[in-house]
C-alpha cells in the first residue's frame, strides 16, 4: 500500500507540475503576443527562434534587466559599410567582397563567432557562378531569406540551382529588407532579359508591410538597427501604392521614424489594401516580362490570399513551412534567425521540381 500511496503522489506531483508549465506556457504566448501587436513587430521568427514562448519571454527578459547578454550582440560586415544610398532602390549593396560576421557569448561568458563570405558583383547582385555566355538565365528576386544571409554565396538556393542546371545562369537580385517594390524597380533596370529566360519573384506575407513603407515596418527597421547597436541611415524607401487601372506607381519616404512626425504612430493600411498593393506589383511584373514569372511564396500562409489574385501569366509556387513533408527551417547554427542551408538546398529542389526547365 505504501508502495501505491508513494507512486500515486509522484504521478500526481508531476502532473501538478505538467499543468503549471502548460499555464505558464499559455500566459507566456499570450504576453507575447501582446508585446508583438504592441511594437508592430512583423517578422517575429528572427528574433525569438524557440518555439516554447516562456524561453523567449525569459530571454527578453533577461537582456532588459541586464543578466544576460542580447542572443546576437554583434552583426557586422568587413569591409564596412555594406550597404549605400540607392536614388531609386532605396539602398543597395556596394560591390566586393566582404566577411558578414556574427557575434555571441557562450555558456561560459566567451565570444563566440560566425563568419561567411558574400561577394557582390559589379551590377549588385550577389555571386553564385561564373557567367556562362549564351545560356539562358534565371533572374531570382527577394529579400533576406531569398538573398542568403548568413549563408556562403556558393551554399544559397540561387547557388543550389546554378550547380544543378549547367544550361542556365542565374542572377540573384536580392537584398536584406528588399520586398517585391525593389523587385519591380530592379526588374526595370535590367536589360535584355528575354522569352527563354525565367523570373522567380521571392515573397512571404510579411512584404505586404514592406511595399506600402507601413508604420510597423518603419518601427521594426528601427528596434532591429537599435538591438544591433547601428544607427538609422537616413535612407530614403520605395512606397507603392495602388494606381488607376490596377497599376502601380512609386513614391518615397523617409525610413527615420524621427523625421516622419506622427507617421509611425499611425495604424497600418488595411490587410485588404496591403494585398491589393502585393498583387499589382506581381503582376506589373509579369505583364511587362517576356519570361516566364513565378511568384515564389516562401513564408506565412498556405491560404494568403495574394495567391489568388496574381495574374494567370504567373504560376504560383507554394513553399511555406507546412507546404513540406519534412521541416525543413533550419538556422545560422543560432547566431541569426535567417534560415540556413538546409532551408535553401529544400527551396532549390522545390524549384527544381515545379518549373519544367526548357532545354536551351
Amino acid at each position: 500500500m505504501k508502495t501505491r500511496s508513494r507512486l500515486r503522489s509522484v504521478l500526481y506531483s508531476a502532473a501538478t507540475v505538467l499543468v503549471a508549465l502548460v499555464v505558464l506556457e499559455i500566459g507566456a504566448s499570450w504576453m507575447m503576443l501582446g508585446y508583438y501587436r504592441a511594437t508592430h513587430q512583423q517578422n517575429f521568427e528572427t528574433y525569438d527562434t524557440s518555439y516554447l514562448s516562456i524561453v523567449n519571454l525569459a530571454r527578453r527578459f533577461g537582456r532588459l534587466v541586464g543578466l544576460s547578454e542580447p542572443d546576437m550582440v554583434l552583426e557586422q560586415s568587413s569591409p564596412s559599410p555594406f550597404f549605400r544610398a540607392d536614388p531609386v532602390l532605396g539602398y543597395s549593396a556596394a560591390p566586393g567582397v566582404y566577411t558578414h560576421s556574427y557575434a555571441r557569448r557562450n555558456g561560459f561568458g566567451e565570444w563566440e563567432y560566425f563568419r561567411n563570405k558574400v561577394t557582390i558583383n559589379p551590377d549588385g547582385t550577389r555571386w553564385v557562378g561564373a557567367p556562362r555566355p549564351g545560356k539562358p538565365t534565371v533572374y531570382i528576386f527577394g529579400d533576406s531569406w531569398v538573398f542568403g544571409n548568413g549563408v556562403p554565396d556558393e551554399l544559397t538556393f540561387a547557388g543550389r540551382l546554378y550547380q544543378a542546371l549547367p544550361d542556365w545562369n542565374v542572377r540573384l537580385v536580392a537584398l536584406g529588407g528588399w520586398s517585391l517594390t525593389q523587385a519591380w524597380l530592379n526588374f526595370e533596370r535590367l536589360k535584355g532579359i528575354g522569352p527563354d529566360d525565367i523570373v522567380i519573384l521571392g515573397y512571404a506575407d510579411y512584404f505586404d508591410v514592406r511595399h506600402v513603407q507601413a508604420p510597423s515596418r518603419l518601427l521594426e527597421i528601427e528596434n532591429w538597427l537599435k538591438r544591433i547597436n547601428q544607427p538609422i541611415p537616413p535612407f530614403q524607401l520605395p512606397k507603392a501604392a495602388l494606381a488607376a487601372g490596377g497599376g502601380v506607381t512609386i513614391g518615397y519616404v523617409d525610413q527615420r521614424c524621427a523625421v516622419l512626425g506622427d507617421y509611425c504612430r499611425r495604424p497600418d493600411p488595411s490587410q485588404r489594401d496591403m494585398t491589393d498593393v502585393t498583387a499589382a506589383l506581381v503582376n506589373q511584373i509579369a505583364a511587362r516580362s517576356p519570361a516566364k514569372v513565378y511568384l515564389l511564396h516562401f513564408a506565412g500562409s498556405p491560404d494568403n490570399p495574394v495567391r489568388r489574385k496574381v495574374s494567370p501569366k504567373v504560376q504560383v509556387i507554394g513553399a511555406v513551412r507546412s507546404e513540406f513533408d519534412s521541416v525543413v527551417q533550419d538556422d545560422i547554427i543560432g547566431f541569426d534567425g535567417h534560415p540556413g542551408p538546409f532551408w535553401h538546398d529544400a527551396i532549390s529542389r522545390r524549384l527544381l521540381d515545379n518549373i519544367a526547365w526548357p532545354q536551351p
